[in-house]
């Protein structure tokens, strides 16, 4: 059983760690809370000692009254009224018939939509009820996306300022990726992702060519074209209409690979350690808006760069997508834009968070199909990815601080945007969201002031700054892996937890003969699914019966494909529930894509979870 926002009694071993029973805390007086014994949820992997904020969650400071059948999992420090430490939650072990039970009990109010304390601390009581097995798997997927490579960047300040990329920031970024990865928990793997515009290749060897007066690149290799026509954000364009902005010539890319190699930012993916130190995807050819676009400037677009990154050898890269991010994230209502996408081979394609028309209103886990009636042809896979407060116009922290309190109602320094990213996006990480996270070529900026980042100064860019203090949250407060996926990759994981959550598959546990131990578990659904179902165990599997075994860190996984019958797991060594436990004996206990679709929030505080666990948000 687990109790959430309860109030502290001789019916949960506690009391009132006021002599007036007040809680806590008026708006603007914190008491952090933290984990302080993990023995009842080792395999939630949770740091103890690490304090979070509890502002926003109303709680009640206890003390034990009965150390005989309660110990402390979670304190408060001293904030407000109360002077010293006193406990947030607490273990209860009762009678409970011939046996015993388990209760897990928080003085804490819960609101896991929009509290990353919240967030964190529903691991906590999952792996309480689950002893860490569990169908599906837990996992943070970290993935950064640039995009506009090859581009120049008109800042927002200053302004009638251009930005662009240069080697040495790549060289900077290569380099902070190798190291950041070997701060990161065991199992994990970062790199950044690099959305390409082959057109601003061209544009700056054609320049460079100019004023060589070599012949190397002729105009006529520049794809330039008018002002654009501007459209509201979620137009639809009918199909077959819209003008070409394209030049009727050329054709079809008829680039030189020594007119491309006239510029230096070029020239550094040819070496093959710097092309693969990133993962790539194509970003289109010219930027070209697409939501009123032709669908033959859209097919230009992609095939044009496609023979861009064929030839600039960028699409041999080990990291490679043919994926896309959509110019702007335009085109999603164009069904001549989509078709031209699917009919080049492009299945997935990034969204943008910011527009919910853009997200799956059913579950906001899952990717968006594109249908006739929203998006004008149907059929594509719309990936979910967050915007964030470095925008995209934006190459030093006064620029992108500025823009924030001008756009975006924030206020302070940097740090305190900088603060504000942390608590927006671990509550995304928290939460086991797998949506990459958007940033733009000026980001990435490196011939820069130092700054002091998590008490060490030193040369941070945009993207460095933003990625180190994420980062940095989530390792303090967890001992999760980190792991990027490329963009291909993480699109194929999308639909495949869609899969998996409509399949409708169960896990039960098997008990040992005197039911006090988990000996196994039996994986089953009522019809096929589609996609291998993952499995996570607190340790290795005697015997998977042909599951397909994964561990990265802890954590043990065997993924099963089946059809309407069940599935047979034996562990590695029994499961203690506890001496003389009888929970859970004489029925299964179902649960369902726990960590696939994690839960969001219990409208209920006083739940019984040990009759019922549907997690599915």
């Amino acid at each position: 059983m687990v109790r959430l926002d309860v109030y502290p009694g001789v019916n949960f071993g506690t009391a009132t760690a006021s002599a007036t029973g007040e809680g806590c805390c008026a708006a603007g007086v914190e008491q952090l809370i933290s984990i302080t014994n993990d023995t009842s949820f080792p395999t939630a992997n949770l740091v103890k000692g690490a304090g979070i904020s509890t502002s926003g969650l109303f709680h009640y400071p206890a003390t034990i009254t009965d150390g005989a059948t309660t110990w402390e999992v979670a304190s408060f420090d001293a904030g407000g009224p109360f002077s010293g430490k006193t406990t947030a939650a607490v273990v209860n072990r009762l009678p409970n018939g011939g046996g015993v039970r388990e209760q897990l009990v928080f003085f804490i109010s819960w609101g896991a939509i929009w509290s990353p304390t919240s967030n964190l601390l529903q691991h906590a009581y999952i792996h309480f009820l689950t002893r860490g097995l569990y169908a599906g798997f837990r996992r943070i997927y970290l993935s950064t996306q640039i995009d506009d490579v090859h581009l120049y960047t008109g800042l927002y300040s200053p302004n009638n300022t251009d930005f662009r990329i240069s080697a040495p920031d790549l060289d900077f970024h290569a380099a902070w990726q190798a190291d950041i990865n070997t701060r990161l928990p065991a199992g994990s793997n970062y790199f950044v992702e690099l959305g390409h515009n082959g057109n601003g290749n061209i544009e700056n060897a054609t320049a460079r060519s100019g004023n060589n007066n070599d012949g190397l690149c002729p105009d006529n290799l520049l794809i330039q074209y008018g002002d654009q026509i501007a459209t509201p954000l979620e137009f639809q364009k009918p199909l077959g209409t819209g003008t070409d902005q394209w030049p009727t010539t050329p054709t079809e890319f008829s680039s030189s690979l020594e007119c491309m190699k006239l510029d230096p930012l070029f020239t550094w993916f040819l070496t093959s350690s710097n092309l693969n130190s990133y993962a790539h995807i194509s970003h289109t050819y010219t930027h070209l808006s697409l939501n009123n676009a032709t669908y033959s400037d859209v097919a230009k677009e992609i095939k044009f760069n496609i023979a861009w990154l064929a030839k600039s050898g960028i699409s041999s890269a080990s990291r490679f997508s043919n994926g896309l991010i959509p110019p702007a994230i335009t085109g999603l209502h164009n069904g001549d834009a989509i078709k031209a996408w699917m009919d080049n081979g492009i299945k997935y394609v990034v969204g943008d968070n910011t527009r919910p028309v853009l997200m799956n209103q059913q579950n906001a886990f899952w990717p968006l199909t594109s249908t006739v009636e929203a998006n004008g042809y149907a059929g594509l896979e719309i990936i979910p990815r967050w915007a964030t407060t470095i925008f995209y116009n934006c190459d030093l922290p006064a620029c992108t601080l500025l823009e924030w309190i001008n756009t975006s109602a924030g206020s302070g320094d940097f740090n305190n945007l900088l603060l504000n990213a942390k608590t927006v996006n671990t509550l995304h990480l928290l939460g086991l969201h797998w949506d990459p996270f958007m940033f733009h070529q000026a980001n990435l900026r490196s011939d820069v002031p130092q700054l002091t980042i998590n008490g060490i100064t030193k040369t941070y860019s945009l993207l460095t700054a933003w990625t180190e203090v994420i980062v940095a949250e989530m390792t303090r407060l967890t001992t999760w892996p980190l792991v990027t996926k490329k963009h291909d990759d993480i699109g194929a994981e999308f639909v495949a937890r869609r899969t998996r959550d409509q399949c409708g598959y169960q896990l039960a546990w098997n008990y040992g003969p005197d039911g006090s131990t988990i000996a196994g578990a039996t994986i089953s659904s009522a019809s096929a699914c589609g996609s291998p179902v993952p499995v996570t165990f607190p340790g290795p599997v005697t015997s998977t019966n042909g599951g397909t075994a994964e561990q990265v860190s802890l954590f043990f996984l065997s993924r099963v494909s089946f059809e309407s019958f069940s599935w047979f797991f034996w562990v590695w060594d029994r499961i203690s529930l506890y001496p003389g436990n009888l929970l859970f004996l004489g029925f299964w206990f179902f649960l369902r894509s726990y960590f696939d679709s994690l839960e969001k929030d219990r409208a209920c505080a006083d739940s019984y979870f040990s009759n019922s666990s549907d997690l599915t948000p």
